[in-house]
């Protein structure tokens, strides 16, 4: 009984650490507005919990845009992301102010996205709307509004 339980033991931990295991995801975004990425930079949260939607990232990544992004896509890699089903919100920001800037009414003007390309009705997306989760060599792709 001794040695089954050892045995069992030893094999659950074994798979401890694949549980925390961090994955890459490649981000491809098209939609950047081409007359604004004189320094500007995509700004990119990624979420893992529906309660923390929006509100408390569980990363972010800041990349800055050039050249690179001048017909108004870039891919991007996201690095030691946690494994299993991740949302993200992304937006260009245009003016490097580290917001996403909204007219008088609410309404954003930089562009701005969230994966699964999900939209929501008079407001954003539900975290349901936007997990989804990353195959390793599959590119997720967004584009901005």
């Amino acid at each position: 009984m001794k040695q089954a339980l050892a045995t069992a033991l030893f094999a659950l931990s074994a798979l401890l650490p694949l549980r925390g295991h961090a994955a890459d995801v490649t981000l491809e975004v098209e939609g950047l507005d081409a007359s604004r990425l004189q320094g500007a930079t995509l700004m990119v949260a990624v979420f893992t919990e529906p309660a923390s939607w929006l509100r408390q990232p569980q990363a972010g990544r800041r990349f800055s845009l050039g050249a690179e992004a001048s017909g108004g896509k870039v891919t991007v890699v996201l690095k030691d992301l946690p494994d299993g089903p991740l949302a993200f919100s992304l937006f260009q920001d245009a003016n490097a102010n580290g917001r996403l800037d909204m007219n008088a009414m609410g309404l954003p003007t930089e562009p701005y996205g969230f994966s699964n390309n999900a939209a929501g009705n008079f407001g954003p997306p539900q975290f349901e709307q936007a997990v989804l989760t990353p195959v390793v060599g599959v590119p997720v792709k967004v584009k901005l509004n």
